[in-house]
C-alpha cells in the first residue's frame, strides 16, 4: 500500500498490545487489520485474503519499529534531519511518508523473518471499498491479525539499514543499577524482577539494597538505562504499576516508582 494509505489504515489498526512472551528472545505480539483492495484484473493472479494477510503483518512489524525508532537514540540521515528541523515526533498514526519509506526499504516486502508466528482473530471477507480511494478499486478484503515480532531481529536490522544507533550490549561485570520506590512487600520485588527477566530478557538481576519502599538492583541485559526504564514502564501486569521516575544515561541509572495491588492482602500486611 502507498504512504498515504499506510498511515489512514494506521488509525483503523487495534494497536500494540504491549506483552512480551517468556522467551530468550524480547517478543512483541501486535494485533493489526489488513486490507487488500481487489481489483477486477487481478482476481486471477492473487488470493486477496493472503494478501490482506501480508498488509496485517506489514503493519503490525512496522508500528513496532517505528516505536523503536523513536525510543533509541536518532541515527543517519532521518534522525538529523528530524533534529535540525526541530520537527516533534509524529505519533504511530501519523508517521510520515519519509519513515514509511525507510523502512520499507530497511525491511523490505517481507516480513516474515521478523516475526516469529502470527494467526488471523478475524476474517471479514470482501466488502466494499472503505479505506482505499484507488482508482478501480470498489472491493477490499480485511482480516484482523495477531502477530508476534522478534524485536531482537528488528532491531538488528533498524541498526543495520542506520535507522537506529546499534545497542551497546552491556559488558562483563556492567549493568544498569535500577532503583525502585514505593514498595514494601518482598512478593512486589519479586513480580518486578521477574519482569525484567521473562518481559525484557534480562540475564541477571542482583538485589544490592532492600529497605521499606526503597530497594536497589543491578540489571545485566543487552538495554541502556533509557530503553529498560521506557520499556519497563510500558508493560501491563494485574498487580503492578510501574512509572518512570528520572534516568542518567551516563552513569548507568533509572528510578521507577511502582505500586502494588496485591489480589489478596493479609489483614496485618503493610500496603504496597
Amino acid at each position: 500500500m502507498g504512504a498515504d494509505r499506510a498511515m489512514r489504515v494506521g488509525i483503523f489498526c487495534l494497536g500494540l498490545v504491549l506483552l512480551g512472551l517468556p522467551a530468550s528472545a524480547e517478543l512483541q505480539r501486535v494485533e493489526a487489520v489488513g486490507i487488500y483492495g481487489i481489483r477486477d484484473s487481478m482476481r486471477s493472479k492473487v488470493i486477496p485474503r493472503d494478501e490482506a494477510v501480508a498488509e496485517a503483518r506489514w503493519e503490525g512489524v512496522s508500528r513496532v519499529a517505528l516505536e523503536l525508532i523513536r525510543e533509541a537514540p536518532p541515527a543517519g540521515e532521518i534522525g538529523e534531519a528530524s533534529d535540525e528541523a526541530g520537527d516533534e515526533t509524529p505519533t504511530d498514526d501519523e508517521s510520515a511518508p519519509d519513515e514509511i519509506a525507510a523502512l520499507r526499504a530497511a525491511l523490505g516486502s517481507d516480513v516474515l523473518p521478523y516475526t516469529r508466528s502470527y494467526r488471523i482473530l478475524e476474517d471479514r471477507g470482501e466488502s466494499p471499498a472503505l479505506f482505499n480511494d484507488e482508482p478501480g478499486v470498489d472491493v477490499e478484503y480485511v482480516v484482523v491479525v495477531e502477530i508476534i515480532v522478534d524485536v531482537d531481529r528488528l532491531n538488528a536490522a533498524l541498526a543495520e539499514a542506520g535507522l537506529i544507533a546499534r545497542a551497546e550490549t552491556a559488558g562483563a561485570g556492567e549493568a544498569v543499577l535500577l532503583e525502585v520506590v514505593g514498595l514494601a512487600r518482598y512478593p512486589a520485588l519479586e513480580a518486578v524482577r521477574e519482569l525484567l527477566v521473562t518481559r525484557l530478557g534480562a540475564t541477571r538481576v542482583r538485589t544490592l539494597e532492600f529497605a521499606p519502599r526503597r530497594q536497589l538492583l543491578a540489571v545485566e541485559s543487552a538495554l541502556g538505562a533509557e530503553a529498560l526504564l521506557a520499556r519497563l514502564s510500558r508493560l501491563e501486569h494485574p498487580e503492578l504499576v510501574l512509572e518512570p521516575a528520572g534516568v542518567d544515561a551516563e552513569r548507568g541509572r533509572a528510578r521507577v516508582v511502582a505500586r502494588w495491588f496485591p489480589a489478596e492482602v493479609p489483614e496485618d500486611a503493610p500496603p504496597g
